[in-house]
């Protein structure tokens, strides 16, 4: 069935009109940020020493890396090297020092025989094994492992001044060697010279018992003085005379007196009107205060003990018709009843023992 003319052109029209509203509210939406930068041929590119176009990141890195660059430590660092070698170095540091043959150089001259000879070839990984081989007599000769350059940093030129670092720790290192001459310049800070400390056992005693930094806190005492400024301070009793010193010297001040004017409660109560309910009675002046025993302290009896408070005048005495205990038990000795019916005042011969088998 053929459709008619009329409705191909409407749908026709439609999607027409469909596709502009598509394109136009794309467009109109479309909110993705718009770059400004240029594309720069190789012709306008920043350029390494090498010739070597530099892009992004590696142009940033390139960047930091000259801000660092410092050409008058260059300078004293390409004297050193060839005081050193006895070797001229053409072109700029980073090209005399790409081969690492000049490197091995300088580490044989500081110490013969720390460092493998230098390859002459020109093949890029045989330069490379020169400059490794280089770092390598650096540890050697004690340069620590953090001030080591990476060795691309040299052969690509990624960071002569981490070269020059290494050069620096060397010649630090170099100038405490025992086959360092003396005509030879130096490069780098001066190592400082070891000084041991000896202590007697009396001197380490005293410093075991000594009070540390951290326990004597900010006042450098080990206790609270010096910690409040008292320099301020308003002097009351200063106007005073007569006080000077009152209480510095452990004397009781007169506020610790109070107003009785001892140290003590003595006086404190007024006995001037006491009764002395004794005072008439003759004969008993100063007694008791000699240590004997008072009238009080003796009691009915006439004793300071309970002797003669009962009467044993009545007593009956059950073994008086017995004979032989006179005494008896009076001298520490066992009484009968102690004894018992074996005689002993212990349990011996309570048991026979004479039909017992030893066994």
């Amino acid at each position: 069935r053929q459709p008619k003319r009329g409705s191909l052109a409407a749908e026709a029209h439609t999607t027409m009109t469909d596709t502009s509203w598509t394109t136009k509210t794309a467009a109109a939406q479309d909110t993705r940020p718009v770059s400004s930068a240029v594309h720069t041929g190789y012709d306008a590119a920043e350029k390494t020493e090498d010739g070597i176009p530099l892009y992004g990141m590696d142009k940033e890195l390139a960047a930091k890396a000259a801000a660092k660059r410092d050409p008058k430590k260059e300078q004293e660092a390409r004297g050193w090297i060839e005081a050193l070698t006895g070797m001229s170095l053409d072109g700029t540091l980073q090209e005399a020092l790409k081969s690492g043959i000049v490197l091995c150089a300088l580490a044989s001259a500081i110490k013969p025989g720390v460092c493998k000879k230098a390859s002459t070839m020109a093949m890029p990984f045989k330069q490379m094994e020169n400059i490794s081989n280089f770092l390598d007599a650096c540890t050697k000769l004690g340069v620590g492992k953090h001030d080591l350059f990476q060795t691309v940093n040299l052969y690509e030129n990624k960071d002569m001044n981490s070269v020059l670092l290494t050069l620096e720790a060397l010649g630090r290192v170099a100038s405490k060697m025992p086959d360092y001459k003396q005509e030879w310049p130096t490069f780098g800070a001066k190592l400082a010279d070891k000084s041991v400390r000896h202590f007697d056992n009396e001197t380490l005693a005293k410093g075991k018992a000594a009070q540390t930094f951290i326990g004597r806190g900010s006042t450098g005492q080990a206790n609270q003085s010096g910690m409040v400024d008292t320099s301020r301070n308003i002097g009351k009793m200063d106007h005073v005379k007569g006080v000077e010193k009152l209480g510095g010297d452990g004397s009781v001040t007169a506020v610790g007196m109070g107003s009785h004017g001892h140290a003590s409660q003595a006086g404190t109560v007024d006995t001037s009107r006491n009764i002395g309910k004794m005072d008439k009675v003759k004969g008993v002046e100063g007694f008791g205060k000699d240590g004997t025993a008072t009238a009080v302290g003796m009691g009915s009896h006439g004793h300071a003990s309970q002797a003669g408070t009962y009467d044993t005048s009545k007593n009956i005495d059950k073994t008086a018709h017995v004979k032989g205990t006179e005494g008896l038990g009076g001298d520490g000795t066992a009484t009968m009843v102690g004894m018992g019916s074996h005689g002993h005042a212990s349990q011996a011969g309570t048991f026979d023992t004479s039909k017992d088998i030893d066994k």
